[in-house]
């Protein structure tokens, strides 16, 4: 006879690294608004949110946001540390007062965006530059 209780935490573990809010998501995906939503290690590349309303201070810590389109949308006092936004469109996005500890911006396209008291450290900026001015 097999043992249950590993088979059993097998089963458990996406569970747990699921640690975003699926209704927070599907409110996003289909409003296009998910004011204070906890979307932390949300997994939405590809997602395309324009003109999106994430204020509120969102937590997307650790959220994987690449080639997602964000124009627009507003990350105002957003907590975006660790987060990944490679090849991500954040034209005109309001991204003033969030935190950018450990994000990656990789390729990201920030034209017209509001950056204003953005605490950077660790960061890695478009242009593959890291940017420790707030360490």
């Amino acid at each position: 006879m097999k043992p249950l209780l590993p088979s059993l935490a097998f089963a458990l573990i996406p569970t747990a690294l699921a640690a975003w809010d699926e209704s927070a998501v599907a409110q996003l995906r289909d409003t296009g608004r998910c004011e204070e939503c906890d979307l932390t290690r949300a997994d939405l590349r590809w997602a395309a949110v324009y003109a999106a309303e994430l204020g509120g201070a969102p937590n997307l810590v650790d959220g994987v946001l690449d080639r997602s389109d964000l124009s627009g949308a507003n990350l105002y006092g957003a907590n975006l540390e660790g987060t990944s936004l490679r090849n991500a469109n954040l034209t005109g996005a309001d991204l003033s007062w969030s935190v950018m500890i450990g994000t990656d911006l990789t390729g990201a396209d920030l034209t017209g965006a509001k950056l204003t008291g953005i605490i950077f450290c660790d960061t890695i900026m478009p242009d593959g530059t890291a940017n420790d001015a707030h360490c």
